[in-house]
């Protein structure tokens, strides 16, 4: 009997993985990490003022900025309103063991508070150089025909529209064999809207949050571009005069808009690009969708025209397909996407060429997990979907800074949704996970803060 190990089959493209908002770490002239802090010292960070260094200032927006970045996460990260997002690691080390050798593979940080128009020369500059560099070590080691070796770029969230400015814009495509995006909000995200719209009276971290996003170009690339103020009349889209009622900069919003006509997807344009492209969604997660502004007062919510789409807790699911390619859903919340273990496994898949299918025994869950919590309060996380039978069901949450697991045991039924109750977490950063069976738990993170 031949006990061989099988041969996996390997892909000889080059790959650039390409992270979301947040997702690379960022360092001042220094070398001191502004960004991709310990969870202990991130946590603390929301609740000073010591994060107002990483709003964008005019030296930022002419490219001799003060930070810069130097590579993917590799410690979890936290925002408010956005929740949070996991290191790159899994993503980094999956897509290695697929390519034919490590070097293979290149990782493109960029620094995620600025445009996707600054950042697309950035990326596109890398994937010469790595498509390059690569092609010279296969035909060296006789690996192959370097001229059938081709670029694959794995895009997570935000990196998703950095890739496609750089493909549409700036001929990228030309080197192109895929794109794999994971959570990317082609057509924009609600949320966008709410960390721009939450004023006085939010607590002190979303305030932080609301002080960062005022200044970055890329949070104003990430508002939505198809229909979603409802008004008397229907459903429209929104404007820059939106953006400024509500307190945001009219400079930056005008800005962002002229970039998303150039991407061809400001209309809602699905008409598709030349470039192969295949999507990881996140479905089944409680989803703004649409708003309703009035006065200077947003109103937002999880149904778009009276329908709940659904989504990631971030992207609403028809928001992150384009062109009407065929997408491959997954229940899980948009921070964990590139570290899901059905995310990475679909990445995998498609480097090489094979098919994914979802696990045996699936049952898709939704989890409303609040962005923040006060210690010694307690802390509800509401399980919907096809969860409304708790068995089998189990919420637990992880202190990351000292890996201690907590069980929540307890659940009740309330509006047709499981409710599971914590009576108090203590401060820091912790991850929830509600696990239901077949997929990976649902997982994003809580940001708990002293009384």
């Amino acid at each position: 009997m031949d006990r061989r190990e099988p041969v996996l089959p390997r892909s000889t493209d080059a790959v650039v993985v390409v992270p979301g908002s947040m997702g690379s770490e960022l360092i001042d002239a220094s070398g001191k990490v502004c960004w991709g802090l310990k969870p202990s010292v991130l946590a603390r960070a929301w609740l000073t003022k010591n994060l107002d260094i990483l709003q964008v200032t005019d030296d930022d927006m002419a490219g001799g900025g003060r930070l810069r970045p130097t590579r993917l996460l590799r410690v979890p990260g936290y925002m408010p309103f956005l929740g949070g997002i996991e290191p790159y690691t899994d993503l980094l080390r999956r897509v290695a063991e697929a390519a034919a050798d490590s070097r293979a593979v290149a990782e493109f940080p960029y620094d995620w508070r600025l445009s996707i128009e600054y950042n697309a020369p950035l990326l596109v500059r890398c994937c010469e150089e790595h498509l390059e560099s690569w092609r010279a070590v296969v035909q060296a080691e006789r690996k192959g025909d370097p001229a059938d070796v081709r670029l694959v770029v794995v895009a997570h969230s935000m990196g998703g529209l950095v890739t496609r400015y750089a493909t549409q814009e700036l001929g990228l495509s030309a080197l192109l064999r895929q794109v794999i995006t994971l959570g990317t909000p082609f057509y924009g995200a609600v949320k966008g809207v709410q960390m721009l719209a939450t004023g006085e009276g939010a607590p002190l971290p979303r305030e932080a949050a609301r002080r960062l996003a005022l200044t970055c170009p890329g949070v104003f690339d990430l508002l939505p571009r198809y229909r979603c103020v409802v008004t008397t009349d229907g459903v429209r889209r929104l404007t820059v005069e939106d953006i400024a009622a509500i307190g945001g900069s009219a400079e930056l919003a005008a800005d962002a808009s002229q970039r998303w006509e150039r991407l061809g997807l400001a209309t809602g344009d699905r008409s598709g690009s030349a470039v192969r492209h295949l999507a990881v969604v996140g479905t089944e997660q409680p989803t703004l969708q649409s708003v309703e502004l009035e006065a200077g007062e947003a109103t937002f919510l999880e149904s778009l025209a009276g329908v709940n789409h659904a989504g990631d807790s971030t992207v609403y699911r028809q928001a992150a397909a384009p062109d009407d390619q065929p997408a491959f859903v997954l229940p899980q919340r948009h921070g964990s996407l590139a570290k899901t273990p059905e995310a990475l496994a679909f990445v995998a898949d498609k480097l090489v060429g094979a098919d994914t299918k979802p696990p045996l025994g699936t049952r898709p869950v939704g989890a409303d997990i609040p962005d923040i919590a006060v210690a010694g309060r307690p802390v509800k996380v509401r399980v919907t979907g096809n969860a409304i039978d708790p068995v089998g069901v189990s919420v637990k949450s992880t202190d990351i800074e000292t890996g201690i697991p907590t069980t929540w045991h307890a659940s009740t039924r309330v509006d047709g949704a499981l409710q599971y109750t914590h009576p108090g977490l203590p401060p820091g950063l912790h991850r929830i996970q509600i696990q239901a069976g077949g997929y990976s738990p649902v997982t994003d993170m809580v940001l708990v803060t002293a009384p």
